[in-house]
């Protein structure tokens, strides 16, 4: 799987994720891989997800094909962006929604975080989206992560600092998460 973070403090807010990608029981570290990075940049927003390696490139060819789709300055608008996403991602690249018969609505089969200047945000599968206000992590290692951003957040004013330490813990600790960690940091506006 994979760990990913978000952190914001003060007038900053970055994501980050560890470098390790799976293609079953075969493990791609980062010097084996082009670009270990799972995070990409649309306009002023980091994005990140879990899962299949494949979402990433789905939700750049989405984002570049249907850029009128797309608003993520705020939760409600990462909400809206998604549900109207998921129609075309079953249309138009094939996405297989059923998971579970007992899932209240159709699944994407993605988590992803975000991270842009209105903040930090999360999106699970049901497309439910949150707006976190100190920090959150995604993925196998999460569990190690939060702990970890929980112990420095209040002794550490460095966001990079905080966010490295999520996902070298989720690393140290998740068989499916490595270094190198790659950070990504922005500038948040002013409310």
């Amino acid at each position: 799987m994979s760990t990913l973070v978000v952190v914001r403090k003060g007038a900053r807010a970055c994501i980050g994720c560890d470098t390790l990608a799976t293609m079953g029981s075969r493990k791609q570290k980062a010097q084996y891989v082009q670009n270990p990075d799972k995070v990409f940049r649309h306009g002023d927003t980091w994005i990140g997800t879990i899962g299949y390696a494949v979402h990433n490139t789905v939700l750049r060819s989405y984002f570049s094909r249907h850029p009128e789709n797309v608003d993520l300055d705020s939760a409600a608008a990462i909400f809206d962006t998604w549900r109207v996403m998921h129609r075309l991602l079953r249309d138009e690249y094939h996405l297989n929604p059923r998971r579970d018969s007992d899932d209240p609505y159709e699944t994407t089969r993605m988590t992803a975080l975000l991270c842009n200047p209105r903040g930090i945000f999360g999106v699970t599968p049901t497309r439910d989206v949150e707006s976190f206000p100190r920090f959150w992590a995604i993925g196998s290692g999460t569990d190690f992560a939060l702990g970890a951003m929980f112990a420095l957040y209040e002794r550490c004013e460095d966001i990079e600092t905080i966010a490295r330490a999520g996902i070298e813990a989720g690393a140290e600790f998740d068989e499916a998460s490595e270094v190198p960690v790659i950070v990504h940091t922005v500038e948040l506006l002013r409310p």
